[in-house]
């Protein structure tokens, strides 16, 4: 069962109250207010909490993702000791995890946080087909960018923005089409003279 299945399956048995909660977890998370969200966390109990706090809200976002977003270092921290490691790398509806939109937004002690600590996958790519990187490059967030490739085992092109591995396969073999096309052009050209 993957983490997005066991959550649904326990939200569907939570109460309006609950879905209050996530909700004013969402909030709180998105203006980094820690105090409330770990009283929200300990009046719910620890696995409801857990639940609570994978769950997507509208847009598919989770409380990581806006805590993220906005540079929120300690509800981050916070967030990443209670919810399941799986659930450090839900995509939202654009298929964005909180990863992503740190390194858009450029908070890179967030982007960190996200790698070392979450163990948050940097490989991961959005509907967009980019990573997290890709997304800090286009966003001119060269911080990120940088701690990113001292950081992380990347093998991306950042400076042209190729996000996709398989394209280097291509030119290769388009080279080796021209040279091959070349050495035709100078047999032919030997054998006329």
């Amino acid at each position: 069962m993957t983490a997005e299945q066991h959550i649904s399956e326990h939200m569907a048995n939570l109460s309006v109250q609950d879905s209050e909660h996530l909700e004013e977890l969402i909030e709180c998370a998105r203006y980094g207010e820690l105090e409330e969200i770990q009283a929200v966390v300990q009046t719910s109990g620890s696995e409801k909490a857990k639940v609570l706090l994978s769950h997507k809200g509208d847009y598919g976002k989770t409380p990581l993702h806006m805590a993220a977003a906005n540079g929120h270092l300690d509800v981050v921290e916070y967030l990443i000791t209670i919810i399941s490691p799986e659930a450090i790398n839900i995509q939202n509806d654009q298929g964005n995890t909180a990863l992503h939109w740190a390194a858009t937004n450029g908070h890179a002690k967030v982007v960190e946080t996200l790698i070392t600590k979450g163990q948050a996958d940097y490989k991961l790519k959005n509907a967009s087909g980019h990573s997290a990187m890709l997304e800090a490059e286009l966003n001119e967030r060269e911080q990120v960018v940088a701690w990113m490739l001292i950081n992380t085992e990347l093998e991306e092109d950042v400076k042209e923005g190729n996000d996709n591995d398989d394209d280097e396969d291509e030119e290769e073999e388009s080279s080796d089409e021209e040279e091959e096309e070349e050495e035709e052009k100078i047999e032919g050209s030997s054998t006329k003279a």
